[in-house]
């Protein structure tokens, strides 16, 4: 029944991200940018810069990082453009660049985040967030960096299947498999803090 349901969700997300008329302005205006009227780059800034900073924040957990890696995306996207291939969403071309970034950027850094400054970024962003949810983002948090990139984008920045292969560069069988362990990772690291 889970199978199923998964699949439901899966199969609803990937209809829905198909052909969506956002898709055809994306195109359009990286056609203008790419052919001289770099000005309308700005739009589409500012309708994914939101996501992409909260993917950086819930990969990076500092606030001032995930500012200047975004700011770092899109300078870099503007770059890349001319290589962007009309077959692909934008929004998951960008989300592959972002992605490697902050995965090289937790490689060279090394950075990992304790409790205390979970639970500070926690209050901060929302007061009613639990004790719980502090715990999920310590458990995920310490999961390793392939296993964290798709927890992150599967349920926090809800990509299909599909997207998250494209970002990351593997096959959606991959990405599936690496979901199942990382939910199997996830359940250990919650009954070793006692939440089971």
């Amino acid at each position: 029944m889970v199978k199923t349901e998964e699949n439901n969700i899966y199969n609803t997300l990937q209809k829905e991200s198909r052909n969506q008329p956002m898709d055809e302005e994306d195109y359009d205006i990286i056609r203008m940018v790419i052919h001289g009227s770099v000005n309308d780059y700005a739009i589409l800034v500012n309708r994914y810069q939101v996501p992409v900073y909260n993917l950086f924040l819930r990969m990076l957990h500092d606030r001032e990082e995930a500012k200047e890696m975004t700011q770092a995306v899109f300078v870099k996207a503007y770059e890349a453009l001319p290589t962007f291939r009309f077959s692909h969403r934008f929004f998951s071309w960008l989300y592959r660049i972002a992605i490697n970034m902050a995965l090289n950027h937790l490689k060279k850094k090394k950075k990992y985040v304790g409790m205390e400054q979970l639970i500070n970024m926690s209050a901060e962003t929302d007061e009613q967030k639990s004790e719980t949810d502090a715990l999920m983002k310590k458990a995920v948090d310490q999961l390793k960096n392939q296993y964290k990139a798709v927890v992150v984008l599967k349920y926090y920045q809800q990509l299909s299947y599909r997207e998250i292969a494209f970002a990351l560069e593997i096959p959606e069988k991959k990405v599936r498999s690496r979901l199942y362990d990382a939910r199997l990772q996830l359940k250990e690291k919650l009954e070793e803090s006692g939440y089971y």
